[in-house]
């Protein structure tokens, strides 16, 4: 694994074996009110990834007030999609409204999607999908 961003409010790493993504929110994301930083992370890890990556994220902790920092994550996801996401598993906690506030980000970027509940089962089906499709995801 390849660490692109370990930052107060998220860390980034890329394992270009198989053409992943990882992106984890830490606690501070939630009061977060500026990233400096973001874009470029994210520039940085699109970099060492191929059309047709996947990425999983860690998405139980969101910035509840989302509305600061919403045009900066629609460029990001604007990004993602641009540089050929196949899919991203999302990991929400049932019962909290983190998937409400990346619904806000994706829904507008025509984004591929899956929903689970921990990361063992979204990394699980990753892997299948790597082997279903025979190519890294």
């Amino acid at each position: 694994m390849l660490l692109i961003a370990f930052r107060t409010e998220y860390q980034i790493t890329v394992d270009r074996a198989q053409n992943r993504i990882f992106y984890q929110n830490f606690g501070p994301m939630r009061t977060a009110a500026a990233l400096p930083h973001y874009r470029d992370d994210w520039n940085a890890a699109l970099a060492e990834v191929q059309p047709g990556f996947c990425i999983l994220t860690d998405m139980q902790i969101v910035n509840e007030n989302g509305g600061a920092l919403l045009a900066e994550f629609q460029a990001v996801e604007q990004l993602i999609v641009q540089r050929g996401v196949h899919l991203v598993a999302e990991v929400h906690l049932p019962g909290l409204p983190t998937r409400r506030y990346t619904d806000a980000v994706t829904t507008r970027q025509a984004m591929p999607v899956e929903y689970f509940l921990d990361i063992w089962d979204a990394t699980q089906f990753l892997d299948q999908l790597q082997l279903h499709t025979n190519t890294a995801a």
